[in-house]
């Protein structure tokens, strides 16, 4: 049965085959071969569909793709460089605070790398700021958008593994900002020692002007709390935050970008096809999951791994290694969607909470987006930065941020209540 499942697994994904067909087909051989036949694949298809927590996705993706459409960024991106020019690096912060703040609106990596880097790369190219270290503040930066709520990844955990997306918003508060303000700390630094990172020449505007430069992202202020502040309060779920968060940048994008019909209709369109294929990757992984779980292997890995002579930590450690390796060649959700099923039974067996793991799971799969050979930020930031932008460049200038990530996990790993303590304060 693990020679037909690895081998159809392999041989599908390696023939060029979509994940989610791979993934799915595998589920079925394993099912007709071993398990009940796929008599039973009707009720597994509207299983795997019928998860209210699921609806937040569109509605945060089209949010998402109304900010990117309307202009703005580049709006924010203007009134946040004049106090970043006070610091050492200087603009290469705004790459960092930007990521950050459209993480709490984008919601998905790729998209917060395209936004922030559409706008940064260009213009940072302009004023002869250090290559690699502008290529590795937007493609590192951009992780982020798995990270900050809302999160495409966190609301695929909360659906897989029943735990409550709102509390998982609220656990990965914390260590989101930890992350951006390490971020920012190592740019002070390398600015220190090597101050040629920056122009020199670029310099901030007066103290007054730098506060009213920053007045102009209050509409992004205002879209955060939009999509974030009713879950926090108690005022509405996450699918109808996503909503609420849609209508919010419809209107503020209409007030103060470009936004029109046709770049509603075309935020639509993208939307679709993105949230098509996260559900058609769910519905894939779902079809896989169900096979297995009817033959008892999640069971049994449970057992094999309690029988192993090894504590808590050192089993935790071995999991973020695996994430880490199929990081390396795989997407976050076809990761997620692939493993949760079995990995969240062992994680609770070892007396670990459900929420503090789906936030490092979280950071791991971030480490996977910068990993080549299919690091997707890379390729991002690639297409962004032109043919000439090397792969290579991009990949050294984030590896200090991967660090910095790696150290965070490492620090939660320790230290839980850096996830758990929001969420408890929330009553979540």
């Amino acid at each position: 049965m693990w020679l037909t499942l690895f081998g159809s697994l392999f041989v599908l994904l390696f023939s060029g085959a979509w994940i989610g067909v791979a993934i799915g087909i595998t589920g079925l051989i394993i099912m007709h071969f071993y398990g009940p036949g796929i008599g039973i694949l009707g009720g597994i298809v509207w299983e795997a569909i019928n998860i209210y927590s699921l609806l937040a996705l569109p509605g945060f993706i089209f949010m998402g793709q109304i900010i990117m459409e309307s202009g703005l960024s580049s709006r924010i991106y203007e009134a946040v460089s004049p106090l970043t020019a006070r610091l050492p690096g200087k603009l290469l912060h705004s790459n960092v605070i930007l990521t950050g703040m459209f993480a709490a609106v984008l919601g998905v990596s790729s998209a917060n790398a395209a936004v922030v880097g559409t706008v940064a790369i260009p213009e940072l190219r302009r004023r002869k700021y250090a290559e690699r270290l502008l290529l590795g503040t937007i493609c590192a930066g951009g992780t982020l958008g798995l990270l900050i709520p809302p999160s495409a990844a966190l609301i695929l955990y909360g659906s897989m593994a029943d735990t409550s997306i709102a509390a998982l918003f609220a656990g990965a508060t914390i260590p989101g900002i930890l992350i951006l303000l390490l971020f920012m700390i190592y740019i002070i630094i390398r600015g220190k020692i090597t101050p040629t990172i920056a122009p020199a020449e670029e310099k901030g505007l007066p103290f007054k002007a730098t506060l009213l430069s920053l007045c102009r992202i209050w509409p992004l202020l205002i879209l955060m709390f939009a999509c974030i502040g009713p879950i926090y309060l108690g005022w509405a779920t996450a699918a109808e935050s996503s909503g609420i968060g849609a209508l919010a940048a419809i209107i503020i994008g209409g007030v103060f970008g470009k936004i029109n019909w046709q770049a509603i209709k075309a935020s639509l369109m993208n939307t679709t096809q993105t949230t098509t294929m996260i559900f058609f990757l769910f519905l894939g992984a779902k079809i896989l999951a169900v096979s297995i779980s009817l033959l008892g292997i999640p069971r049994d890995i449970v057992l094999m791994v309690g029988e192993l002579p090894l504590g808590p930590i050192s089993i935790l450690m071995l999991i973020y290694l695996m994430y880490i390796i199929m990081g390396c060649f795989l997407d976050g959700i076809s990761m997620q969607l692939m493993t949760i099923p079995f990995i969240v039974p062992i994680i609770l067996s070892l007396g670990f909470e459900s929420v503090w793991f789906g936030v490092v799971m979280v950071l791991v799969i971030e480490i996977g987006l910068v990993t080549p050979p299919v690091g997707l930020n890379l390729f991002v930031v690639q297409g962004i930065g032109g043919r000439d932008t090397s792969i290579l460049d991009i990949f050294m200038g984030s590896l200090p941020f991967l660090v910095i990530v790696l150290l965070v996990m490492v620090a939660l790993t320790f230290l839980p209540g850096l996830v758990t303590l929001f969420p408890r304060f929330l009553g979540l």
